[in-house]
């Protein structure tokens, strides 16, 4: 199972919030807003967002009324680019990692050949998902699990 750094999961929280709150028409979030809305620890969302900001995913806006928003369209913002924007990196195609080193597996054996083959598949499989789920449909989701949630009240 793929597990996600802490700063990986705030990034994508913090994203889905801007867009959720984006398409009710908000004006920019602040830090401590989004921290309070989703349960977040402020001190590790800021490092989040700063690095979100400084990939181009989300704006920082100044003022009294500032905060951030997203720097494009829910739409045009992808998972895979979230990930890239905290970890620095895109799913790996035919590598194997040692400590975030990458390198070919060689051998005059075939097994890391397979090897090699596994990773790629997975490397591939992993980035057409990550790419393929985008911020407005995550929104829209979101949207969707609260309103139901808000049906099923019970004594």
């Amino acid at each position: 199972m793929y597990k996600l750094s802490v700063k990986l999961e705030y990034a994508i929280l913090a994203v889905l919030s801007l867009a959720t709150h984006e398409d009710a028409g908000g004006a920019p979030l602040s830090v401590r807003a989004i921290s309070e809305k989703e349960n977040l620890s402020q001190r590790f969302l800021e490092q989040a967002m700063n690095a979100l900001k400084e990939r181009g995913v989300i704006e920082a806006i100044r003022g009294p009324y500032g905060g951030y928003r997203l720097a494009k369209p829910s739409k045009e913002i992808t998972l895979s680019d979230i990930v890239f924007a905290i970890e620095g990196v895109r799913p790996l195609r035919g590598k194997r990692t040692d400590q975030g080193h990458t390198r070919t597996l060689s051998s005059s054996s075939s097994k890391p050949k397979i090897l090699n083959q596994i990773i790629a598949g997975m490397g591939a499989t992993l980035e057409s998902y990550l790419i393929g789920i985008d911020f407005d449909h995550l929104s829209r989701q979101a949207q969707m699990l609260q309103e139901r949630e808000a049906l099923t009240y019970s004594i």
